[in-house]
């Protein structure tokens, strides 16, 4: 299992993708903060407020932002990490050379999530030097933050399995990337409006997108966004769909001709 590890891991770090995926959030995440900052600081010189708080909304945004596209982002690594070899049609080989497919297909999702993973850990430790240094002295390291930062962290490795299912049970990155990007995006925006319409609001708030932003934002104690599933369902969501996914991808990429 080792060998296979380091196999998949080589693949990954041989091209470019892996870290052209990671600057998108990271570089949307810095800049955010620098762009919000001017226009909080004129609302709060028109209402004569302190402008400390400008400083703590706009890096709390760029935070928000940084956050919300790394998981975007972790999940599109995962579907070209593993939709790639059905692309150019390299999976023959990758399986004829291992002892089976389970394996190859476990390695390639071990290091789908802790790339997923590093993601996070690279844009949080970049968004949280951005709150010390723009936040001033309204902003303060406390556990609500850090039970924030490490419930996001839980959720990009679990969207990257989630995009590395994609490609599984659709067998294109291509196909797995847009329907991703599309429900993380508007998908789900538009289904929870569709629910609600027939009286199913309440369904709507355990989709994937929901599950993660309840995950993220009723992690910090005392937090109870009611329009958002709670702790411990939605952890539990996010995990029951990415299993889901998993599962059901795996099971397909057994028993697919990929001859």
């Amino acid at each position: 299992m080792t060998a296979l590890l380091t196999a998949e891991f080589r693949k990954v770090t041989t091209l470019r993708f892996w870290w052209m995926l990671g600057l998108a959030p990271l570089i949307v995440g810095m800049f955010s903060s620098a762009i919000t900052l001017p226009v909080m600081r004129a609302f709060t010189d028109t209402l004569d407020t302190d402008p400390l708080h400008a400083n703590l909304a706009a890096t709390l945004f760029g935070l928000a932002v940084a956050l919300s596209l790394v998981v975007l982002f972790s999940a599109l690594f995962g579907t070209v990490n593993v939709g790639t070899e059905f692309r150019y049609g390299t999976l023959t080989t990758t399986f004829l050379t291992a002892r089976g497919r389970d394996g190859v297909i476990g390695a390639k999702l071990a290091v789908t999530a802790g790339f997923g993973l590093f993601y996070g850990l690279v844009v949080e430790m970049v968004s949280v030097a951005l709150l010390l240094t723009f936040g001033g002295d309204s902003f303060e390291m406390g556990g609500s933050l850090f039970a924030m930062l490490g419930a996001a962290l839980i959720c990009a490795a679990l969207w990257a399995l989630i995009g590395g299912g994609t490609s599984m049970l659709t067998g294109s990155s291509v196909g797995a990337c847009i329907t991703l990007a599309v429900g993380y995006t508007l998908g789900e925006v538009i289904l929870r409006m569709i629910l609600s319409g027939i009286g199913l609001g309440s369904v709507g708030g355990f989709l994937p997108v929901s599950a993660t932003l309840g995950t993220v934002a009723n992690a910090a104690a005392g937090n109870e966004i009611e329009a958002l599933p709670l702790w411990p369902a939605a952890p539990l969501t996010l995990l029951a769909w990415t299993v889901a996914f998993v599962v059901a991808g795996w099971a397909l990429t057994r028993q697919r001709d990929i001859s």
